[in-house]
């Protein structure tokens, strides 16, 4: 009984510190695993691709598709109703960061840089400046041209010229049909022509003329059509800021086609924060019956990082009365989340920044997929692992703090070995209360740069309640008390060696329980 009794000091503080990790790595992976919103799943692994590129999505007999580069080729899955690869589909072209490509029923194309090709002859078709891979149509720009392009027949036919060189295309395709957007930039401001194309033939809409601030420069034009009328989103850029930093404003207009845009300027708030979202980009508009909905990438706040902070997430915003935003986050990972593409109101994929290999990741608001995203993961158990590591690391700053605590019974241990020596050589108890007194009294007293505000914030609800620090204090004294009564009989310690185990514990709990919270 004596024997095991004294392996109580060693293994009851084991039992403590073992608990304290388990609650911290609980912890944490309930934040990595965190759903982006109570109503979307978490990420769904579809996929790698070597190249940040968008992917290319498809409703094919109502099952869902998506097709992406990879190092061989482009793949293509297909999809049941919870995401399931029922089939797959592979086609061999050579790849770099620049190629695009377009799936045809019997037929693939491809581009680089400068051209078109044949995928299964390899064959070059035609010379290109831009290229329009839409879901059922191709389009390219060659020589201020614009061209479809019937993929089948390997058949081009000219759509619009363009009367000046520098003007920029935009093109959507929506269940309306395929419309067409240039934008000019004139000493009035930027002159939008829209278009519709119907059977290879293009049908002017009306134009339309807007301009920004004199302190502002057009960096980014989306718009989306419904019915008789535009939705347009501009995105501008600060030309001189007095932070030194780039800074863009973002506007937004609804008008029939021929009418100019009145722009109103939107803000997006962070759901999660009280700031702002930064940097916002990648930003595509989409009608839903609950109105115009943005959808794109922004910086900001998430709990998915080793310390919680700004990341690149996905984000979508209904538009209400033309200015008010609801933002919704759609991501929530550590890593930089690029390039997302709306397979259909209730899904949404992106590509998430890795290595060498870039995640093709999918959230949903459909029951079932939420239901098979809400499962425990090997990539979960490893992020909330390395988390849990990093925070007990950094946690060892709380060794140093202690400092100000286990100074003044050192103290006073030395000076009753100077005026006291006999108390120690009798080892009278008092000597022993008397230190532990001394060093609670200087840990509550000083308590605050431990327990500061910021790491109260910080911490879980079962570490920062009011009244947590002197309770915890006091709590973990009494354990630490509990196992040097319970072990230090066997063997024989000295006052000194068990003042010194008791603030050891105590201060070892401390730092395992909060000192992850410190940083």
């Amino acid at each position: 009984m004596k024997s095991w009794r004294g392996k109580f000091v060693w293994v009851l503080p084991t039992i403590v510190v073992l608990v304290a990790v388990s609650l911290l790595f609980s912890h944490n992976y309930q934040e990595v695993t965190e759903q982006p919103d109570e109503n979307w799943s978490r990420a769904l692994d579809i996929g790698t691709t070597p190249v940040l590129r968008a992917p290319s999505v498809g409703i094919g007999e109502g099952s869902p598709s998506v097709s992406f580069l990879t190092k061989e080729g482009i793949q293509q899955n297909i999809y049941n109703e919870q995401f399931e690869v029922k089939e797959q589909n592979s086609y061999d072209i050579p790849v770099d960061k620049f190629t695009q490509f377009y799936l045809g029923e019997n037929k693939v194309i491809y581009t680089d840089y400068y051209s078109m090709y044949d995928q299964e002859t390899g064959n070059k078709i035609t010379d290109l400046q831009a290229f329009y891979p839409l879901e059922t149509m191709a389009f390219y720009r060659n020589e201020d041209k614009i061209y479809s392009f019937d993929v089948e027949e390997s058949n081009s036919e000219e759509l619009l010229p363009l009367e000046n060189p520098k003007a920029s295309v935009h093109m959507t395709e929506t269940e309306a049909g395929t419309y067409l957007l240039t934008d000019e930039v004139t000493s009035s401001g930027n002159l939008l022509s829209y278009y519709q194309v119907e059977n290879n033939n293009i049908n002017p809409l009306g134009e339309a003329t807007f301009s920004v601030k004199e302190s502002e420069q057009v960096n980014d034009i989306q718009f989306a059509t419904k019915e008789d009328s535009y939705q347009l989103l501009v995105t501008t850029i600060q030309k001189q800021s007095q932070s030194g930093k780039i800074q863009n404003h973002y506007y937004y207009a609804e008008a029939p086609f021929g009418e100019n845009p009145n722009l109103n300027k939107v803000n997006f708030k962070d759901p999660y924060s009280t700031d702002e979202l930064k940097e916002i980009s990648d930003l595509s508009i989409h009608n839903t019956d609950n109105g115009p909905v943005l959808l794109f990438k922004a910086n900001g706040w998430t709990d998915t990082l080793f310390r919680p902070g700004p990341q690149f997430n996905i984000y979508q915003a209904t538009i209400s009365e033309g200015t008010s935003t609801t933002i919704t986050r759609l991501s929530n990972t550590p890593s930089f989340s690029n390039f997302p593409v709306r397979i259909n109101d209730q899904t949404v994929l992106w590509v998430d920044h890795g290595g060498k290999d870039h995640n093709l990741l999918l959230t949903s608001s459909k029951i079932e997929v939420i239901e098979r995203a809400d499962q425990i993961t090997k990539q979960g158990l490893l992020l909330a692992s390395g988390k849990t590591i990093g925070m007990l690391s950094s946690g060892l700053f709380a060794l140093i703090i202690s400092t100000f605590w286990f100074l003044w019974p050192l103290l006073f241990m030395i000076f009753i070995m100077f005026s006291k020596a006999d108390a120690l050589d009798q080892d009278r108890s008092w000597v022993l209360y008397t230190g532990i007194l001394i060093y609670l009294v200087a840990a509550i007293v000083a308590r605050d740069p431990m327990f500061s505000d910021a790491l109260l914030a910080r911490a879980p609800d079962y570490l920062s309640f009011p009244g947590s620090p002197i309770l915890f204090l006091l709590g973990f004294a009494g354990i630490a008390y509990g196992i040097l009564k319970t072990g230090a009989r066997s063997k024989d310690w000295s006052n000194p060696i068990q003042l010194t185990y008791f603030i050891g514990m105590h201060i070892l709990f401390i730092t395992v329980f909060f000192g992850p919270y410190l940083m």
